[in-house]
């Protein structure tokens, strides 16, 4: 995405405001940020925990708000489809899978990217390198 360069101090601090959910940045609202800004994502998610804002509700579902550790999948087995299983372990380098690659891999099945994150998990493939740099 061709950088140019996020708002004011006031103008940021406004545009969070109004996006927080339970005092944090949705992942989806940071991102809707960084598209209406033409900034990389972490040029909106960097300012922000500096800010003293966190990110939350991870889109591949591996964090909710306040709660890290808590997913943000219903309980329960979940059977990844063959299909699936493939585009995982084509895109997954020795076990682990980019955030960035796993939002393509979501795009090319037609998938949620949460239930996307939940095969994934659920295969052992861990997802790393988060777009706005939360793991």
């Amino acid at each position: 995405m061709a950088s140019r360069s996020i708002p004011s101090d006031s103008e940021f601090t406004a545009a969070l405001g109004s996006r927080l959910r339970e005092g944090r940045l949705p992942c989806a609202e940071a991102f809707a940020l960084a598209q209406a800004w033409q900034v990389a994502p972490l040029e909106v998610a960097q300012p922000a925990e500096a800010a003293g804002v966190r990110i939350g509700w991870c889109q591949l579902g591996l964090f909710t708000g306040a709660v890290k550790h808590q997913k943000g999948w219903p309980d329960g087995p979940f059977k990844v489809p063959a299909e699936v299983q493939a585009a995982i372990a084509a895109a997954s380098e020795d076990g682990v899978l980019s955030c960035a690659r796993a939002w393509g891999a979501a795009k090319r099945l037609g998938w949620e990217r949460l239930d996307l994150g939940r095969a994934a998990t659920a295969m052992g493939v861990k997802i790393v390198r988060c777009q706005l740099g939360c793991f």
